[in-house]
Order: C-alpha cells, then sequence, then structure tokens
C-alpha cells in the first residue's frame, strides 16, 4: 500500500480541471494518504506566484496530512544542457524537474512522427539535457523518466542505447541526491508492448544507489494516489524498494 503521493497539479495550471486545491485535499483525507506534495507546472519564472496562492489554500483548508508546496519545474527546450526555466527555487519545499519539449524544437512530441529532429540528433540532446537536468543539485526528483523519449524515438530501436544514457543519469542522480520517480501516468503514453520493459529503467537506477519514489501526476481528482501501473513496476523490483517522502526531504536537507 501506498500511502504518498509527490505529483499532483491544481487547477491553476489551466489544464486540471477540478483541482482545486480543497478538492485535492479532500480526496487525500479519503484516501487516507498520509503525505502528499502539490507540485504544480513552473513554465516560467512568473510562474512562481502561483505557489503563494496553493500555499494559502492549503493554509485555509488546515489539512491533516502533511503537505508538500513544490513544483514541477520545466526544462528550457531552447537549450540542450538541461537547464531550468528559472534558477529560482527559494521557497519550494519539493522540486521536481519536468523534462516534457523537445531540446531546441520545443514541441511535446505524441509519437516519433511529430518529432522533427532526426533520432540521432534528438537522442544527443536528449543524452546532454538529461545529464545536465541530473547535476542541478536544486532538483528533488527526475519525473517521469523515459517518457520523452518514448514519445520521441522507436523504441524498439534505440532502448538499449537509452539504457546506457540512463545509468549515466543515474550515477550523477546518485552523486547529487535526486530521486526517480516511478510515475502513474506514464502507464497511459506507453504502448503497451513497453509496460514489461520500464522497469527496466529503474533496475539501472537502483544499481547505481538511486532512491525511487512514488508520483501519480494527477490532473484529476480521482487519479490522486491511484499506482495500478505503478505496481506493475514494482511487482518486478526488488521488495520494499520504494523510499518515503521524508526519506528522500532529509538526505536533501542534509546535504544543501
Amino acid at each position: 500500500m501506498i500511502d504518498y503521493d509527490l505529483h499532483i497539479h491544481t487547477e491553476y495550471c489551466g489544464h486540471a480541471t477540478g483541482m482545486t486545491v480543497a478538492a485535492i485535499l479532500e480526496r487525500a483525507e479519503a484516501m487516507g494518504l498520509s503525505s502528499i506534495a502539490i507540485t504544480d507546472h513552473i513554465f516560467s519564472h512568473d510562474d512562481h506566484a502561483v505557489i503563494q496562492k496553493i500555499r494559502a489554500d492549503v493554509a485555509a483548508y488546515g489539512p491533516a496530512l502533511k503537505v508538500y508546496v513544490g513544483a514541477e519545474v520545466d526544462v528550457d527546450y531552447e537549450h540542450t544542457d538541461g537547464r531550468f526555466v528559472t534558477d529560482t527555487f527559494e521557497g519550494l519545499d519539493l522540486v521536481i524537474a519536468g523534462f516534457h519539449y523537445v531540446p531546441t524544437v520545443g514541441n511535446y512530441p505524441h509519437s516519433p512522427q511529430d518529432n522533427t529532429l532526426n533520432a540521432e540528433e534528438f537522442l544527443q540532446h536528449w543524452h546532454d539535457s538529461l545529464l545536465g537536468i541530473v547535476s542541478n543539485p536544486n532538483v528533488d526528483i527526475l519525473a517521469h523518466p523515459g517518457r520523452l523519449l518514448a514519445a520521441g524515438v522507436d523504441l524498439d530501436v534505440h532502448f538499449e542505447d537509452a539504457l546506457c544514457i540512463f545509468a549515466e543519469a543515474a550515477a550523477l542522480s546518485a552523486q547529487n541526491n535526486i530521486a526517480w520517480e516511478i510515475n502513474e501516468m506514464t502507464g497511459c503514453r506507453l504502448l503497451p508492448q513497453w509496460w514489461g520493459q520500464w522497469h527496466r529503467i529503474y533496475e539501472t537506477a537502483l544499481a547505481e544507489g538511486v532512491k525511487l519514489v512514488y508520483g501519480s501526476d494527477a490532473h484529476a481528482p480521482e487519479a490522486i494516489g491511484t499506482h495500478e501501473y505503478v505496481d506493475m513496476i514494482l511487482a518486478k523490483l526488488p521488495k520494499n524498494c520504494l523510499a518515503r517522502p521524508e526519506e528522500i526531504l532529509t538526505l536533501k536537507k542534509k546535504n544543501k
């Protein structure tokens, strides 16, 4: 039983209808969760104002469970070094790195056909960006590892090479105490034939000493705390490999 959820969006992001802070907290309490993280998108420096709105909404509700107010901070797609859209991380309990857009192109691909870069160029940009992301000690969690990869290239051709890149990224993540997220929504974004392979990314992470955490990536109240796809991944990994939220954040605090 997973009793926390470290990746939840609110209606302030513009694409999560019904996700008021009150609705999120009501749902989390009804599910008996011990802690959650509300982590709305930061697509630009100006989006920090949303964080204060969320904090005020949480305070007004007065939840019984532990609530971290953080953000999924986007990677700046105009560059290939993994820099973020902002360099301001103060005031965030939790920083999740959101790697969504094709570097230098800036679109969100839904299939390799949406990716205008050839596979070799995309993989080089993805490699450089990913290593840059996990070299940033301000990051607590790498969101949905491999989701952009799955959308951008033919995995039948490039998955084994990508695992080597993940190993490089895992070594840097362990060095910088960056956890990797097992993300429930990723199950909706992968072709079913890859569901049985995705645990290999997390085996690579564990081999380098990276901690794993769970996040629903919920954009609707009913998605909060759901982990059907995550359970499929965990069934193929060592028992009790999922870290606790306080373990991640305490470790991070000690090393800052």
